[in-house]
């Protein structure tokens, strides 16, 4: 496909756990696990040249793309239409909406976003059996200018308890 562009598409690592966080669940912070893991994320991403850096504008959003936009010297772009509570109504609408983030700039673009999102982005894009644990990534490529997609494929994320990158 001509004009082919890639979305790496990151759900949230590890954060604290929803019901033992004080506060409003938007400030909810990355555990030390969850630092680890988007560390590891860096890797992936500042090498696959990231342009730009889409997130929820939740703490643990955001904070799972700091290291990748900070070794990239790239801000980190606040999208509430990537928020949890933002679902699409269906693949229609999800790739509308991956097709909107690309045409706001220059690409790759890294978009971090919560499980139900990055379920139905990856659905919407063909991806069958969707995995989306805290911390995984996908590639996803698409051509704006046309209806077509490439398979997406899970790059995998940095195993919490292995503390390795895994494809599973």
């Amino acid at each position: 496909m001509s004009g082919q562009r890639a979305i790496y598409l990151v759900r949230h690592a590890v954060a604290g756990e929803r019901g033992a966080f004080a506060g409003p669940d938007p400030l909810r912070p990355l555990t030390s696990t969850g630092w680890r893991q988007a560390l590891a994320l860096a890797d992936v991403l500042v090498p696959a040249g990231v342009r730009r850096y889409l997130s929820s504008p939740t703490v643990r959003c955001r904070d799972t793309l700091v290291p990748a936009a900070h070794s990239a010297g790239l801000e980190i772009e606040d999208e509430p239409l990537l928020f949890e509570d933002r679902e699409p109504s269906g693949p229609k609408e999800a790739r509308e909406l991956l097709v909107q983030f690309l045409g706001k700039g220059p690409g790759p673009i890294a978009i971090c976003t919560h499980g139900n999102l990055m379920l139905a982005f990856v659905e919407a894009a063909g991806g069958r059996s969707p995995r989306c644990p805290k911390g995984g990534v996908w590639r996803l490529e698409v051509d704006p200018g046309a209806e077509g997609w490439a398979d997406p494929l899970y790059l995998g994320r940095l195993d919490p308890q292995q503390l390795s990158w895994r494809a599973e």
